[in-house]
């Protein structure tokens, strides 16, 4: 068994995981980063969906949240995590939510001035910004529709300063456009002498009283050979996840307040026909997002190929499988609700994988509904000429009277096709002990030397894309970690 010795120990190379390196290895502390997955060269990015699953994502993909709804869940498994297959949307964390956060968990220090320069510091490095040429027209479709409905819209700023169009964001970036961690924090913390240990997943936490002594860790070679690691560590820092950290800790006995509180936006997705070719699949994401119903949903557009097309009509294969041919007059949308059901991450005992199980809440279904009312409202405002949602036994929204429908009826959990790429609050952070895994700052209570520093501390629902909030938080607490760590 190969033994090391380090100051700090960062486990998780993704957003939380690679800031936190990268601003205590700035600042002369020594620190390792162990990533469970590997470290992929550009060239191996942007190819087919099959091999982008295979090397990117954990479980290829196929993650599924259990529950009387199931839904689908991705979540990248690579050097730079999620970040890699993420469609790089940003969102500073809303004032209402930190409010909320402060007044339901007592999350001191994060008011919208203290987080300002921590997301200020992050836009930067990241470099994230707005399309300066036209809009796709998925895009411009789209904001037509929310124009004819008076709503509030706008393009969402995004961490690829220089897109290029590709429609390959959950592939891996080919071009270096939307950099990941993989080609943003990680190189720079490598260069500030923070090493990055590949193919190595952390089996247990090592503990002795109050303190974690370090880990015992797996470490897979090219030729498939596993190797039983010891890492001996001062402090160590889980950014493995909202669904691997809360995992890891459980499996080493570390259960307080621990995944019990799993939160995620679901997502119920459509496809539109419009009367004339759109290319969606050849030109990036829909760049348009509705915000005039935030933070309880919200309205945009979706990463969009022929073959998740061919899975979104699948729900209803018999009426709408012939616009397949239609595929090139089609775009992907979907509504995404702030939820308010509540779930949980074990650790499976079968086979050390991550069960994950969700409740969705009557109140999610009632918005998802109303979700999808809107967005059909939207989309046939904007030309569509049908409408088709992922749920089963649902035929295609042809009328403004077909759509607001759903304004006033629900439609059934057990008929609908959900998915979700955001999770969080699986360990909360606060100073509500009787609901906070950690301290505000991400410090395990009970602990002297365990932190957790990524979307899992997320208290609740943000209701926007995550990465923003996660970067900044973690920058947050290791400035802090560095000012009181003794």
């Amino acid at each position: 068994m190969a033994n090391a010795r380090v100051e700090v120990l960062v486990i998780g190379s993704g957003a939380g995981g690679a800031t936190t390196a990268l601003e205590l290895a700035r600042r002369g502390r020594d620190v390792l980063v162990v990533e469970e997955g590997r470290r992929w060269p550009v060239e191996d990015y942007g190819q087919s969906s099959t091999a982008a699953m295979q090397r990117l994502y954990r479980r290829r993909g196929m993650t599924p949240i259990l529950g009387k709804v199931p839904i689908g869940y991705v979540e990248g498994c690579a050097v730079g995590g999620s970040t890699e297959i993420n469609s790089g949307f940003w969102h500073r964390t809303p004032p209402e939510t930190l409010l909320r956060w402060r007044t339901q968990y007592d999350l001191q220090a994060a008011s919208v001035e203290e987080m300002a320069p921590h997301f200020q510091w992050a836009e930067g490095e990241v470099g994230v910004s707005r399309s300066s040429g036209p809009l796709p027209e998925s895009s411009a479709l789209m904001l037509k529709g929310a124009e004819a409905m008076g709503w509030a819209a706008q393009e969402v700023p995004r961490a690829a300063r220089n897109c290029r169009s590709s429609n390959l964001c959950a592939h891996g970036c080919p071009t270096g456009a939307k950099p990941g961690m993989s080609r943003s924090l990680l190189p720079r913390a490598e260069e500030a002498g923070a090493p990055l240990l590949t193919n190595t997943r952390v089996k247990v936490l090592l503990r002795r009283g109050g303190r974690v002594t370090g880990v015992l860790a797996e470490r897979r070679h090219d030729d498939d050979t596993v190797e039983l690691v010891r890492i001996d560590a001062d402090h160590v820092f889980v950014c493995a996840g909202p669904t691997e950290t809360p995992a890891l800790l459980r499996r080493s006995g570390v259960r307080r307040y621990i995944g019990e509180s799993l939160r995620i936006h679901p997502m119920l997705k459509v496809a539109a026909r419009f009367p004339r070719e759109v290319d969606a699949h050849v030109s990036s994401l829909p760049l348009i997002q509705v915000k005039q119903f935030a933070p309880e949903l919200s309205l945009g557009g979706g990463f969009f190929t022929f073959g998740h097309l061919a899975m979104l009509l699948s729900e209803n294969t018999a009426q709408v499988s012939p616009h397949m041919a239609d595929a090139r007059r089609m775009a992907s949308y979907y509504v995404a609700v702030r939820g308010n059901g509540v779930g949980s991450v074990r650790s499976s005992i079968l086979d050390e994988g991550t069960v994950i199980r969700y409740r969705l809440s009557d109140e999610d279904v009632w918005n998802l509904s109303r979700g999808l009312a809107r967005l059909a409202m939207l989309l046939l405002a904007a030309g569509a000429e049908e409408v088709y949602p992922a749920v089963h036994g649902l035929p295609p929204i042809r009328t403004d009277v077909d759509a607001a429908r759903w304004l006033d009826d629900r439609l059934s959990g057990s008929t609908l096709s959900l998915t979700t790429v955001h999770a969080f609050s699986s360990a909360p952070m606060g100073e509500r002990r009787d609901r906070c895994a950690t301290d505000s700052f991400g410090k395990v209570n009970g602990f002297a030397n365990l932190y957790l520093n990524d979307a899992s501390t997320l208290p609740d629902s943000p209701g926007v894309n995550p990465q923003g909030s996660v970067m900044a938080f973690a920058r947050r607490n290791a400035l802090h970690f560095l000012e009181n760590a003794q």
